[in-house]
């Protein structure tokens, strides 16, 4: 029986941010129709993980050579995050994300290169775009909205500064040729993109992990 592999953050964990209850929540990622086609999927994905956790914790799950494998890594929106209540209270000082571009893409190709060697197939996710009004309405609550603005420039340079993680991805992906699943545009190119994202700007809505779910899916299906 063919394992995958599932190493991400709260987007591929199933997060959720819930209106009703005013809390995040977890809707279990459904993937049924792998399971029905002979794949045991184990879901390591964890809320507010990075790529630096990502390299711990797969040299810990994939310790033999396994040809039937398939790794799939989804990281980079909160490698991309800053500490936004810094900022607001001290605008002026320099700031570095989480985990700045140089680091992020060497830390990210180490994974790929491990698990490759580990026999895996490897897949590779791009970001789910944010949405630029509601996440910075969001990551400004109780602190200066203005200063943080200020400090971005515009608003869209939030979008701009997570779309610049995922072209990394990208990237590694063809120069390292893991299968990359564009979950990207599969959200860009709807017309009920609003729909798709919650509240806070940046988490899926059930109907967009219902998404994300299928796309997966199916590229492993694709590819097998």
């Amino acid at each position: 029986m063919s394992k995958l592999f599932i190493f991400g953050d709260s987007i591929l964990k199933g997060v959720t941010y819930s209106e009703n209850v005013g809390k995040y929540k977890l809707c279990k990622p459904d993937y049924s129709a792998l399971e029905k086609q002979g794949y045991e999927v184990i879901n390591l994905s964890k809320m507010g993980a990075t790529i630096s956790y990502c390299e711990k914790i797969l040299k810990e799950e994939i310790k033999e050579y396994d040809e039937d494998n398939i790794v799939l890594i989804e990281y980079g929106g909160n490698d991309c995050d800053y500490r936004w209540s810094e900022i607001s209270n001290s605008p002026e000082t320099p700031h570095s994300a989480a985990t700045p571009h140089t680091e992020f893409e060497d830390k990210y190709k180490g994974c790929v290169e491990y698990a490759k060697s580990m026999g895996a197939k490897v897949f590779v996710s791009n970001l789910v775009p944010l949405e630029s009004d509601r996440y910075m309405d969001w990551i400004s609550r109780g602190l200066n909205y203005d200063v943080i603005l200020n400090w971005l420039g515009d608003k869209n340079m939030l979008y701009r500064w997570h779309e610049s993680y995922s072209r990394i991805i990208e990237k590694l992906s063809q120069k390292l040729g893991a299968k990359l699943i564009d979950l990207r545009s599969v959200f860009l190119t709807t017309h009920s993109f609003g729909d798709l994202i919650c509240k806070d700007g940046i988490h899926p809505t059930e109907d967009g992990h219902r998404l994300i779910c299928d796309t997966v899916t199916n590229a492993v299906l694709s590819n097998a």
